[in-house]
């Protein structure tokens, strides 16, 4: 019987090193463009100081408005409580909310076709769960609990906090590499000994510059990557203990599995924050370590095998995983 949680927390562990390797890497961004066009100020490296100052900022924001940024860029608006799927949606949130005993999220409408979910907020009191318009067109009453109590459980297991810093992370990594490689492409002025300037000593810093610009929002992707796999498995069986119904989940994601239209509002930044991958990917239909580096999901596959084999267990199988 695979242990979730513990397997979550390891994950979990796993993505604070790989985040102290993107700052690392912004870091060695920053002391290489200072060191090629000699940016120092009073001995201060002004672009690592700067780039430290952004990154620093980008995470404030993350942790302060970063849940906004993510909702604002899907169009999510509020649910009509007139029209039945939307008083229907925000009962069984409620349902989830008493059974999960965690504060009643907000709940915000996707308007995109495709079947699609994800829950934000730093904290459990400031939550907001958003499901689009395709999900609520699709799934049946059941199918819809199991999925918002997924979306609960990333809630209560402090997913979300994670999520929505490396959402924005992400985002600012990947600017930060296309600004120093426009600074770096930037016309240098020499002065009349151009022989002499084309012997430049720090001419080697240049492949560290490609190679730290091409790392960083990789190495920012690869945290997104880390932190959704496991944490998926565990977010299904802690929905399975909510609803006592592994089948209700299972036929969910079957039904979204079958209707594979990408989530448009969706971007690469925010993917690992969808209850499924916004668009179909070949490398999130497999398992191993390459699957485990470059897949923000779980093949759908293995998760349904997990949930059928939870409701041949007995409904408490998932409180045992």
């Amino acid at each position: 019987m695979i242990d979730f949680h513990a397997a979550a927390e390891a994950n979990r562990r796993h993505s604070r090193w790989l985040l102290a390797v993107v700052a690392l890497l912004a870091l060695v961004v920053g002391l290489t463009l200072d060191s090629l066009l000699r940016s120092y100020a009073g001995g201060l490296p002004v672009v690592t100081v700067l780039t430290l100052a952004g990154m620093g900022l980008a995470l404030l924001v993350a942790r302060t408005f970063g849940d906004r940024i993510v909702l604002a860029s899907l169009r999510a608006t509020p649910l009509d409580p007139a029209q039945p799927e939307h008083q229907q949606l925000l009962n069984i949130v409620h349902e989830m909310a008493v059974a999960s005993g965690l504060p009643e999220p907000r709940v915000l409408l996707i308007p995109d076709p495709a079947p699609n979910a994800l829950a934000t907020g730093h904290e459990p009191e400031t939550a907001t769960i958003a499901v689009t318009s395709g999900l609520l067109d699709k799934l049946d009453r059941a199918q819809t609990q199991g999925v918002v109590a997924h979306e609960m459980a990333h809630v209560g297991n402090r997913d979300t906090r994670l999520g929505v810093t490396i959402a924005v992370l992400v985002g600012a990594t990947a600017l930060l590499a296309d600004i120093a490689w426009r600074i770096r492409r930037q016309p240098r002025h020499r002065g009349p000994d151009a022989v002499e300037a084309e012997r430049d000593p720090l001419g080697w810093l240049l492949p560290v510059l490609v190679l730290a610009t091409a790392l960083a929002p990789l190495a920012s992707r690869l945290v997104a990557f880390a932190i959704s796999r496991q944490r998926e498995y565990l977010a299904d069986a802690t929905a399975v203990a909510l609803t006592r119904n592994p089948q209700a989940l299972a036929s969910a994601l079957e039904a979204i599995a079958a209707d594979r239209r990408p989530t448009q509002s969706g971007t690469r930044g925010t993917a690992h924050l969808f209850f499924v991958r916004p668009a179909a990917s070949a490398a999130d239909e497999r398992e191993g370590r390459f699957a485990d580096l470059f897949a923000t999901h779980p093949p759908v596959a293995a998760r349904i095998a997990r949930l059928r084999g939870m409701a041949y267990e007995g409904p408490d199988a998932s409180l045992r995983a």
